[in-house]
């Protein structure tokens, strides 16, 4: 939880740093619309709607799944420590550093760059404010006995948060492997005994749904910036704040 506040701040810095030449109200359009497509799409719908009756289904086996875990590891202590470490505290850096890198052999224009870092911070920020209200709202005990923050797994739903926006931004190659990356720190937190499987399964949900919702809201206003170029004359429907 700790180190999920502290990533939050991380976001909400930097997506202030880069808000700073927007206004206010681009920043707020922004935020509404990719809102809306998180809980409107279809697709993610499902997800979140599954998800939800899953979780709820595997509530009911959570301390069987746990004492099978427990007692029959799913991963090497190395391996679910690097899981850990990936969804803890990497995965942002690594996903900003591929930006930064990528636009810089692309060659890609400051607004493109500024266009990315803008919509992944935002869904990360949002993905961290979301999980931790739920945690403030359950107020689940961890497997572990720690109290009061299991559900959802805030580590799970942050890199899953990450591979949606890996998806959409390298294609299905990059994604699959960020979602396999993704997977590993979920099942690294049961294996560690610090989250139920509903925990994670909602986790990978929620993570999914907000990073898909930003992504496709970065796909409308760079299809519209591309269509303004093309067609001047057609007004603006929306478009990413610059």
């Amino acid at each position: 939880m700790k180190n999920l506040r502290k990533n939050i701040l991380y976001w909400f810095v930097l997506s202030q740093l880069i808000f700073a030449q927007g206004s206010i109200s681009d920043l707020q359009s922004y935020w509404i619309q990719s809102g809306k497509t998180i809980l409107t799409n279809r697709t993610n719908q499902w997800i979140l709607g599954g998800a939800t009756l899953g979780a709820l289904a595997a509530s009911q086996v959570d301390m069987e799944i746990k004492d099978y875990v427990q007692a029959n590891p799913l991963l090497s202590e190395s391996i679910s420590h690097l899981g850990d470490m990936y969804g803890g505290a990497w995965a942002h850096w690594i996903l900003w550093s591929s930006i930064a890198g990528t636009s810089i052999l692309r060659s890609d224009s400051r607004n493109e760059l500024v266009s990315k870092l803008e919509f992944s911070a935002l869904a990360m920020l949002t993905n961290g404010v979301v999980t931790v209200g739920l945690k403030e709202a359950f107020g689940r005990t961890r497997p572990n006995g720690d109290c009061c923050e299991s559900f959802p797994s805030g580590h799970t739903s942050h890199s899953f948060t990450i591979a949606a926006i890996s998806h959409e931004l390298y294609g299905n190659k990059v994604g699959t492997f960020a979602y396999g990356l993704a997977t590993l720190v979920a099942v690294s937190r049961m294996n560690d005994n610090k989250h139920y499987f509903s925990d994670v399964l909602f986790g990978a949900a929620l993570g999914t749904a907000i990073g898909r919702g930003f992504s496709l809201t970065y796909r409308e206003g760079l299809l519209n910036r591309v269509s303004l170029q093309v067609s001047p004359q057609k007004s603006l429907v929306f478009s990413m704040p610059l």
